[in-house]
């Protein structure tokens, strides 16, 4: 895929809501190159400098000063490190940006006789102990049983200090992270990290790894503070972390810290301390991370506390912060300041002759001070909101009630600029204020604070704006729903404070003709649009009224189509074009391919590259949808899930295939995946995990359940692939069928796993391939295709070209239609079949089931009892379903 790189300031990221943005090195963000994501940047008004615009990052278009984009390879980068270099890395797979939530970092730091009190218990001399009886396991090398030794000994230590709980956390090879947790005594919920990683490494690190710099200085510091902080009284949880695998890559706390997002634990920080004890002719700490705020409070707190000179980097620190950057908690890595690097790093003479203990003191100081401020300092207040009072003066801000136990108050900031609040009110213990004198047309920023008895004060509540106005804003998060022969148009509640209720406008154009749906004020923020025409687009538009009967501007136009289920196939085609030759199919290629393979049914083509992602209002009209995306470096389908589901809850059917398809489906993440209850590929796909094979080793799949096998053709794939398919998903079902397995050139792990399932139930039927359907043989590819669509029950209709064998006509009718009472329902099924005859109201509800022999072919039915309006009658038969409307009149 191509990426746009930019330097951008990191906190600006915010505003680049709905962008795909991936992975960055210190100011960098790599931005996925769209013209849509492009416009945001625009209209974010943010100056970024874009650095290149490739496939990898092997050249520079721009290099600005100081600035180098160059291609190291391992050895090459870590030389330059040891000369003092600070390289920066790109990632080598982008993953998602997640900026971290730092609402209960306190905007300033109260000094505090309880934090002087805390840090006096800091001992160089205990600092050293702990470290020579690290340095004594002669290696720390994770893989190395020594390591699992030196786990013993932190946990034995922390046993021994009397925290609440330590834990062994054993993960990856059976490596061991250790977590000394002691308990907060009013919060127990909200959870603060401190750590450090207890591996080491060296040219020789079976026999010799002492690590002291690195990392034993970091695991002093959380060992030390552990015993400073064990018999104090905090608000808050602490967890004291000595961390292995960073040396390999991070793995211990890349586990811990998705062990921490996979319980929804509530981190407030997360302090990481890496090489700190190397003064390298300077006294003080560097601070590198994501997390802003937090940085800048460590900051203010060594200014109060300590001696230590300190810079702030806002960058993801290739340590174990990264882990926790990743999974979106507020992290920040501690690590040398000196100008002179420290030239046994990652060497035999890394000893604790090398480490200054003062040095090491004192950011323990630091780190112990930020621990018990921040483990003291009440929590931000939640559900901020700030709303118009109608006046054109005047703006509302009301929250929730804190529950601190010494409450003092609560102090409201505002101003016209987001995070920059030029004015202030103490406003005691009440959860609502009416800030008046305001400028009318002018948006508002503003958040709250808690103040407790000892003059702590929490960090800001979620930001909040509004405008002072006499006009109502227009609604928003307007949305449009189909529904059978029908629109459910949704939006959010206004916030104006004189809010009288909305008004539906509705056109058949985007642009002009809105006419009034709503003879009286509408009160819910939800309009069921009924009884529309099939195979059109309705545009939708709301106003918002107030008690003075001023109207404001219209809303954002949505648009749908209703669902009928009754056009055929929409053929999906999500595939980027490529240059035409092996393993990059062009376009034309592609089309040609499914037109063939489809021959002989209805279908629509969709192109994504011309028509962008089909959503919830273009797909009611169509019977099923077939989506490929047939190249593996472009997954767009994660923003057509929504409409996808309310599709398939409407009796639609749905193919999927491609490169990727599961993380397609999911937008971002890594395999394996595993699903849960509420997720699309579970609740829809019936999915419970999908797993990857990365490797050129795919070379078929076997037909299951009846269906045929197919192989790849050698001629479509990369020469150097030798006829194989790389990144070919296999989907592990919870309850559907299987009915392609896995084929393996080599025979490995993943031979005969699952590559293809499907599920036929009710209300609707899913199949869904883990590969490529374009890279098989052809005649292959076209029986798998009419066995799949047989299953979805669609149609097949034959052209005078097509060589397949002529099928039966099964047909559905309804007499008299629309009708007053007594129907007659006319159908064809095959025979010596069993069928069933469903009726179902406009919200999808059955009301009616009748079952036929293999010898009926009517049913009649009297409807005189049923209410006036439009009913669907469904046939059910091995292979078939077929759908009519029906009109009830009175």
């Amino acid at each position: 895929s191509t990426f746009l790189i930019f330097q951008v300031h990191i906190t600006e990221s915010h505003k680049l809501a709905g962008c795909r943005i991936f992975g960055y090195a210190d100011t960098w963000l790599l931005l996925e190159n769209s013209p849509e994501n492009l416009g945001r940047l625009a209209d974010a008004a943010i100056s970024a400098t874009p650095l290149f615009c490739h496939d990898s990052p092997t050249h520079a278009v721009v290099r600005p000063e100081g600035i180098e984009l160059c291609r190291l390879n391992p050895g090459a980068a870590e030389r330059l490190r040891r000369q003092g270099t600070d390289v920066l890395t790109l990632p080598e797979k982008p993953f998602p940006l997640i900026l971290p939530d730092e609402s209960n970092i306190p905007r300033h730091v109260l000094p505090d006789t309880l934090i002087q009190r805390i840090i006096s218990k800091v001992s160089p001399d205990s600092l050293r102990c702990r470290m020579a009886r690290l340095q004594a396991f002669r290696t720390r090398y994770s893989p190395a049983e020594s390591c699992r030794a030196a786990e013993q000994y932190v946990s034995d230590y922390f046993r021994s200090l009397g925290l609440d709980s330590v834990v062994l956390d054993v993960y990856q090879s059976g490596y061991r992270n250790v977590i000394g947790i002691k308990l907060g005594q009013r919060r127990p919920d909200a959870i603060l990290i401190i750590a450090g990683h207890m591996d080491a490494i060296s040219e020789d690190p079976w026999n010799l790894a002492p690590g002291m710099e690195d990392n034993g200085s970091g695991t002093a510091v959380v060992l030390e503070a552990a015993r400073v902080l064990a018999n104090e009284n905090l608000d808050q949880t602490v967890y004291f972390c000595a961390f292995t695998g960073e040396e390999q890559g991070l793995l211990g706390s890349d586990h811990y810290a998705r062990l921490l997002r996979s319980r929804n634990a509530n981190v407030i920080a997360m302090l990481n301390y890496d090489m700190i004890a190397w003064p390298g002719d300077s006294w003080g700490m560097a601070l590198a991370g994501l997390a802003r705020r937090l940085g800048e409070y460590e900051r203010a707190i060594m200014d109060a506390y300590t001696s230590l000179h300190h810079r702030l980097q806002v960058r993801s620190f290739p340590s174990d912060s990264r882990s926790f950057d990743l999974v979106g908690y507020p992290a920040m890595s501690g690590y040398e300041y000196g100008t002179r690097p420290y030239i046994w790093y990652h060497t035999t003479g890394d000893t604790l002759g090398n480490c200054n203990m003062n040095l090491a003191a004192e950011v323990t100081k630091a780190a112990t001070a930020t621990l018990a401020s921040l483990a003291v300092a009440p929590l931000a207040p939640e559900n901020f909101r700030l709303a118009d009072c109608g006046n054109g003066t005047s703006l509302l801000a009301s929250w929730s009630a804190g529950s601190e136990p010494d409450l003092a108050g609560y102090k409201l900031l505002w101003g016209s600029s987001s995070t920059i609040y030029t004015d202030s009110a103490m406003v005691g213990c009440t959860t609502a204020y009416r800030i008046s004198g305001l400028t009318p047309g002018t948006r508002y920023y503003a958040t709250v604070v808690v103040l407790d008895s000892s003059g702590h004060e929490s960090g800001p509540a979620a930001e909040d704006s509004a405008i002072p106005s006499l006009t109502p804003l227009p609604p928003s998060g307007v949305a449009c729903w189909p529904f059978y022969f029908g629109n459910a148009v949704f939006w959010r509640r206004s916030l104006e404070l004189d809010l009288a209720g909305y008004n539906l406008y509705r056109s058949f154009r985007a642009d002009t003709g809105f006419q009034r749906l709503n003879s009286a004020i509408l009160t819910d923020t939800v309009y069921r649009d009924s009884s529309l025409l099939a195979d059109t687009m309705y545009y939708y538009r709301i106003t918002a009224v107030d008690s003075a009967g001023n109207e404001s501007p219209a809303s954002a136009t949505v648009r749908g189509k209703p669902i009928t289920l009754d056009h055929g196939i929409l053929l999906v085609d999500e595939t980027r074009d490529g240059t035409g030759q092996r393993g990059s199919p062009s376009d034309p290629q592609q089309d040609t391919f499914w037109h063939r393979i489809l021959s002989g049914y209805r279908y629509a083509d969709w192109d994504v590259t011309q028509s962008g992602i089909p959503l919830a209002a273009d797909l009611g009209p169509y019977s099923t949808i077939v989506w490929h995306a047939d190249d593996y470096s472009q997954q767009l389908a994660d923003t057509a899930v929504s409409g996808l589901a309310n599709y398939l809850n409407h009796g639609g059917r749905l193919w999927y295939s491609g490169w990727k398809p599961v993380l397609g489906l999911l937008g971002s993440g890594s395999y394996p995946f595993t699903f849960l209850p509420g997720q699309f590929l579970y609740d829809y796909c019936h999915l419970s995990r999908a797993e990857q094979q990365p490797a050129a080793d795919f070379i078929g799949a076997a037909g299951r359940q009846g269906y045929p096998s197919v192989t790849i053709d050698s001629l479509k794939v990369l020469p150097s692939l030798h006829g194989r398919l790389p990144y070919v998903d296999c989907l592990l079902p919870h309850n559907a069928d299987t009915i392609l397995l896995y084929n393996s050139y080599s025979g490995d792990t993943f031979q005969d796993k699952p590559v293809g399932i499907r599920w036929i139930g009710s209300p609707h039927r899913v199949v869904l391939l883990g590969f490529p359907l374009y890279y098989t043989r052809e005649p292959e590819a076209q029986l798998l295709a009419r066995r799949i669509l047989d299953d979805l029950g669609e149609p097949y209709g034959i052209t005078e070209k097509s060589p397949v064998a002529r099928t039966p006509r099964y047909f559905l009718d309804i007499s008299p239609n629309p009708a007053a009472g007594r129907i007659t329902i006319h159908c064809s099924f095959p025979p010596a079949a069993s069928a069933r005859i469903g009726l179902y109201n406009l919200s999808g509800r059955q009301i009616l089931l009748s079952t036929l022999s293999g010898s009926q072919s009517r049913l009649i039915l009297d409807l005189c009892s049923f209410p006036a309006g439009i009913y669907f009658c469904r046939l059910y038969a091995p292979g078939i379903s077929l759908t009519r409307s029906l009109r009830l009149v009175r």
